[in-house]
């Protein structure tokens, strides 16, 4: 008996086409420049390690031993770390958002969060409405799901009400993500008679609303309003339609991979089950820790130190461009956060197209069409100030602005 034969087959064949054809992430494949000597990057919105608590962390972790660290190496609950539930429900409840342990789902990153969202709640041809500009592995996760997304746009205050109401009529959505609090890239914050419009209009549509909150903490002078999800309770229905993230990532360390989900609990439940299979829970030793971490007050207490760094950092890069590149480049000083949204002035700009004069001159920006779901060439382009000094701020300015001159524009 013969064995048929189907001929040879390439090993992409096998991959599903949503995966061989989609794009990878705009901003980690400028990474490999990140490593070339004297390269100043202001890409990615990376957390400084220098400003991380690392003996503060370090004698934490020095405090699991015996019976605590054993628990700590073991298999845990897909829900999280009861002490780190506990933990980030009293830091939810500090936030504004009354919370217990048992509404608390423990994430490997606010990122996870954002991937369970996408393959429980959206299915094939779901419409998602995002703000225009977003967060790029958000517009990834979605699209993979097989969603159709939509942008909506949105002014210094956040997303535009009048147009969101017309992008939910025309679009029947399934579900809106937003970035309220200095978003990445705008470091726009929602304003606060805003919040409350975008949940009645959500409810009114029948339509979920992601918020995802990695730079809430992360403010300068003043607080950001309260999130959505602290609103909800003012807006008939809203309880049912929303759902937070949050994460450590750029307040504690993104090293320890961890986030959190706040919601209804039917759409928790679903997360929980994707979890089960695409982890089981997240890394039971880093939960412990920051569960300590947390109890013992040293978040709390450090969250000054972060805020005073970055705002000086922010502080410094908007003063260097505005000498360096007077004129041609747009932005407003960012409030908190880790990023400046700026344009480039100059007609039918394109700052794809400034991108390798500038890793000429050493410095290194993501271009805005990374950051709007067409990719179309955009006179946008983002810069980081997280991740230097003051010193080095300046001189990625100069090095902007020589850059500029080089691409002719």
């Amino acid at each position: 008996m013969t064995t048929p034969t189907h001929g040879a087959r390439d090993a992409a064949d096998f991959v599903r086409d949503v995966y061989r054809h989609a794009p990878g992430s705009p901003i980690r494949e400028l990474k490999r420049y990140t490593e070339l000597s004297g390269m100043i990057s202001l890409a990615g919105g990376y957390p400084a390690p220098e400003l991380m608590d690392v003996a503060g962390v370090q004698d934490v972790l020095g405090s699991l031993s015996g019976a605590s660290l054993a628990r700590a190496l073991a298999y845990d609950a897909t829900d999280g770390h009861m002490p780190l539930r506990e933990a980030l429900a009293a830091l939810s409840t500090d936030r504004g958002m009354p919370s217990e342990a048992a509404d608390v789902l423990v994430l490997t990153g606010s990122q996870q969060g954002i991937d369970l969202m996408a393959r429980t709640v959206l299915a094939p041809g779901d419409v998602v409405l995002v703000e225009a500009p977003t967060y790029p592995a958000a517009l990834s996760a979605f699209r993979l799901a097989g969603a159709t997304v939509v942008e909506v746009a949105g002014d210094d205050d956040g997303v535009l009400p009048e147009v969101l109401a017309e992008a939910l009529a025309t679009h029947a959505p399934k579900m809106l993500y937003l970035v309220p609090n200095f978003g990445n890239p705008s470091a726009r914050v929602l304003a606060a008679e805003r919040r409350r419009d975008v949940l009645a209009l959500a409810v009114r549509h029948g339509c979920l609303v992601l918020e995802d909150d990695p730079y809430g903490d992360l403010w300068f002078d003043a607080p950001p309003p309260l999130s959505l999800y602290a609103l909800r309770g003012e807006v008939a229905g809203a309880a049912d339609v929303c759902v937070y993230l949050g994460s450590l990532s750029k307040t504690l360390a993104p090293g320890l991979r961890l986030g959190w989900m706040l919601g209804p609990a039917a759409i928790r439940r679903a997360c929980v089950l994707a979890k089960q299979v695409d982890d089981l829970h997240a890394s039971t030793l880093t939960q412990a820790l920051a569960a300590r971490y947390l109890q013992e007050g040293r978040f709390a207490a450090h969250l000054p130190n972060l805020r005073a760094a970055y705002g000086a950092r922010g502080r410094a890069l908007s003063d260097a461009l505005g000498q360096a590149l007077e004129g041609r480049l747009t932005f407003a000083a960012p409030r908190g956060g880790m990023f400046l949204w700026a344009r480039l002035d100059a007609s039918d700009a394109d700052t794809s197209a400034w991108l390798q004069a500038a890793i000429r001159h050493q410095v290194l920006f993501v271009p805005g069409a990374a950051f709007f779901a067409d990719g179309k060439p955009s006179p946008w382009l983002r810069l980081s100030f997280a991740s230097w000094a003051e010193d080095g701020l300046r001189e990625g300015a100069q090095r902007l602005g020589a850059s500029l001159d080089d691409a002719g524009a």
